[in-house]
């Protein structure tokens, strides 16, 4: 056997494989554009984001090839889009203004959404009342697989916190969509990714 030849390939088919992965992982930064089209991984659907005249109007579309075109959602300003490595979701931040930001997950067949800072919030008493400061920002970060995520909550507030709170947070989460979610770790200032 020729032991370099067969080491080439493997490394070269784990490194394919490697940005395979991180091609999923990575989220879509919307508006990009007139028109933006973001590919599932198993090539089956596709996430078209529109923002004509100059981004007056956002709309987030999605079509399959079974399933005719149909309306994900009208937005207000960014998002960010990506989906889950079995094309079975795809997460949305909604960066609806400067002082907040909200995080689900869709399901591209039913278009029913997970809120995961419900999810968040029914498993750690502090982030209830982060989410409630007077800036308060959810986003998922990456898909850590087909159905758990890397999810950030991080802000502050604008009048004093409640009492044992800090005025700045980031917390981080490792978010399972099954409804559970653990706490990874949390810092007393504002850190945004």
């Amino acid at each position: 056997m020729n032991w370099p030849v067969l080491l080439v390939v493997f490394l070269t088919a784990c490194l394919g494989l490697a940005q395979t992965q991180s091609a999923y992982q990575q989220a879509v930064v919307l508006p990009n554009g007139p028109v933006t089209k973001i590919v599932s991984p198993n090539k089956n659907w596709t996430l078209v984001f529109e923002c004509p005249n100059n981004c007056e109007e956002r709309i987030l579309w999605i079509e399959g090839k079974q399933h005719a075109r149909r309306l994900v959602k009208k937005y207000e300003r960014s998002l960010d889009v990506a989906w889950a490595p079995d094309s079975g979701r795809f997460f949305v931040n909604d960066n609806f203004g400067s002082n907040g930001s909200e995080s689900s997950v869709i399901d591209p067949i039913t278009l029913k959404i997970t809120d995961l800072g419900a999810i968040v919030a029914g498993h750690d008493v502090q982030a209830k009342q982060f989410l409630r400061a007077g800036h308060s920002y959810i986003r998922a970060k990456r898909w850590l697989n087909a159905h758990a995520l890397t999810v950030v909550l991080f802000g502050h507030y604008d009048e004093a916190p409640p009492h044992g709170v800090p005025a700045g947070f980031t917390a981080e989460y490792r978010v399972d969509l099954n409804g559970s979610a653990e706490r990874v770790f949390l810092h007393s200032r504002e850190e945004p990714e």
